[in-house]
């Protein structure tokens, strides 16, 4: 019989006439107990009866036992769903997943958009975005391992519709803050303008390595990205002697930002960011944000093709790499000025009169 068992909990799974049918059986203390269960859901299918209950797993259970090892198993930010889980257990605390209904959710969603940031700000869009995401993946593999039938997140709409348009750094801040960039935060400058001119993760930036940088064809040899494939980047004649200088200086390590008491790459870059912004004079923005937000906007407004910057920074989907196509002035300058030379000249005496004019 297909029966097995998973952390302590046993299952049975089968399949009759094309159909799967599968519950975990959580008060089987014994393979023949679950073998029993087993062959009593068979004789309910066949007389027409059958009808399985939802587990009476907790979210918390869920998330501890089968969740987060699952997620360092495929997923390389599983980092970031051990942290933004934390304020969704809290929430829901011991509630076991059949009992949270779409309402719960909303109520969720409401009161997390009204707390307050760790920083002590009004919590942003995007951050309970992705804590409903992250619910919403739960318990699509909770219903994936058949211990549930409905997602109580189906229909739930996310919040954050204004932060769609992705921030990025304009010429003017950048010609404010790059002489910011000296002394103690002389690594930035570097940092900054090696990402504004190919677009990687600050990760992979961190890490990049003399062996990955090829001068002579001028590229970049990305090896672990987010999404596991290996991608090149070219190399900008802007950045080649950057890059040039920094292999030529890299220790033993071969890492081109390395951090000289560890050996290692540099991690963490925050505290000198939020320094060199304070001392430009310039509002806050992640240097995500400035780097690879800017690279990506700046060659959409330069008339890069979308699939052509999808493939440069690595999207999986061709809708992220159109939020960097939104609308800025100079943009719509340039498309005024495109649709005006592609139009036909219509002679001035040929325009339609208005009444003011003729009359």
């Amino acid at each position: 019989m297909s029966v097995f068992k998973r952390n302590k909990v046993w299952y049975y799974r089968f399949c009759i006439r094309g159909i799967r049918y599968g519950q975990a059986v959580p008060e089987a203390r014994t393979k023949w107990q679950a073998e029993q269960a087993e062959t009593k859901a068979k004789e309910e299918i066949f007389e027409g009866r059958y009808c399985p209950e939802p587990s009476n797993i907790s979210l918390k259970e869920f998330v501890e036992k089968e969740f987060i090892p699952w997620s360092k198993r495929e997923k390389r930010s599983w980092r970031n769903d051990q942290s933004r889980v934390k304020p969704i257990l809290a929430y829901f605390r011991n509630k076991k997943m059949r009992e949270i209904s779409r309402f719960n959710v909303e109520q969720f969603k409401r009161e997390r958009r009204e707390s307050q940031s760790a920083k002590g700000g009004r919590r942003s869009p995007a951050s309970v975005d992705r804590e409903l995401q992250l619910l919403s993946r739960i318990y699509s593999l909770a219903i994936e391992q058949e211990l549930l039938q409905v997602n109580p997140c189906t229909g739930v709409k996310l919040c954050g519709v204004s932060n769609l348009v992705p921030r990025f750094l304009s010429e003017e801040d950048e010609a404010k803050l790059l002489p910011m960039l000296v002394g103690r935060r002389k690594h930035l400058l570097d940092i900054l303008l090696v990402d504004t001119h190919t677009g990687m993760r600050r990760t992979e930036l961190l890490s990049l390595h003399r062996s990955q940088v090829d001068l002579v064809r001028s590229t970049i040899l990305l090896l672990h990205t987010k999404n596991g494939k290996q991608r090149t980047v070219p190399i900008h004649p802007n950045i080649h002697p950057i890059l040039e200088r920094l292999c030529d200086k890299a220790g033993p390590s071969g890492y081109l930002f390395e951090n000289p008491k560890t050996g290692k790459p540099i991690k963490d870059i925050k505290t000198a960011w939020r320094k060199a912004l304070e001392l430009a004079g310039i509002p806050h923005i992640p240097f995500h944000c400035a780097g690879r937000h800017t690279f990506g906007t700046r060659a959409a407004e330069g008339g890069a093709h979308p699939k052509d910057i999808q493939e440069i920074m690595d999207h999986v989907n061709i809708a992220t790499t159109m939020r960097y196509v939104h609308a800025t002035d100079p943009g719509k300058l340039r498309a005024i000025e495109a649709a005006a030379r592609g139009g036909k000249k219509i002679p001035a005496t040929n325009l339609p009169q208005t009444k003011e004019a003729t009359g």
